[in-house]
């Protein structure tokens, strides 16, 4: 048996596309309103925590600066730099895998994650458009669920936006709607000097949590075509 003739003829067939940045890795939770029955409805805080755990270990394994997480889904964006010579099928099962271990070991539950890439046209307008597209598609979702399960608007036909926030007597603004952000940040610090003894100041880079809205408002500042 020519077991390196088999082996090349094998890898051959692998389907993969090479990626490169800027782009996104976005992660779906998988059938998460079933596997995680008993936690509150429709968003939970010790989930919600679990996930931005998560996403901050992509951020630190993936070398990125940028992080959504809304609902059940994470969204990293990889602006500089791709593992893995940008293979695609090894940068979304990788990142899969370990978002799922994270995920599933601080909620004891089996759970696990699609994933996908979606590449970014430059490193500022796509971004705010991605980010748009994304709160509002869970802002909207987590109003309408509201509304749905409170029997304010019909299950069969979903009316307006606008119509379900009047409905409800208002828009919630916060991270069940709106999700958080990661970033990375220069953050500055204070320590001591181990020869002096004397009082010091130094900067490290560390990743900060962030309302999406602050974030979408720099970006609608930093990109020209945005204003």
């Amino acid at each position: 048996m020519d077991v390196v003739g088999l082996g090349k003829d094998f890898d051959s067939r692998v389907v993969s596309s090479i990626v490169s940045p800027p782009l996104v890795v976005r992660l779906d939770g998988a059938s998460f309103g079933k596997a995680l029955a008993g936690f509150t409805w429709p968003r939970d805080d010790t989930v919600h925590k679990a996930l931005i755990s998560a996403a901050k270990e992509l951020m630190r394994r993936f070398s990125s600066d940028l992080a959504l997480v809304i609902s059940d889904e994470l969204s990293v964006f990889l602006l500089s730099y791709v593992p893995f010579g940008g293979r695609e099928f090894k940068l979304v099962s990788s990142m899969a895998g370990l978002a799922s271990a994270v995920v599933s070991s601080a909620l004891s539950r089996v759970l696990y994650f699609d994933a996908r890439v979606i590449p970014l046209r430059d490193s500022c307008n796509d971004i705010l458009r991605y980010l748009l597209y994304r709160v509002r598609v869970g802002f909207n979702n987590y109003h309408v669920e509201i509304a749905q399960r409170g029997s304010l608007i019909p299950r069969n036909a979903t009316p307006h936006i606008n119509n379900v926030i009047k409905a409800l007597g208002g828009a919630k603004l916060s991270w069940e709607s709106l999700g958080t952000c990661l970033v990375r940040s220069r953050v500055e610090l204070m320590g001591v000097d181990r020869r002096s003894g004397a009082p010091i100041k130094y900067v490290r880079r560390r990743i900060i949590e962030v309302n999406p809205l602050e974030v979408i408002n720099d970006l609608y500042q930093k990109c020209p075509q945005a204003k």
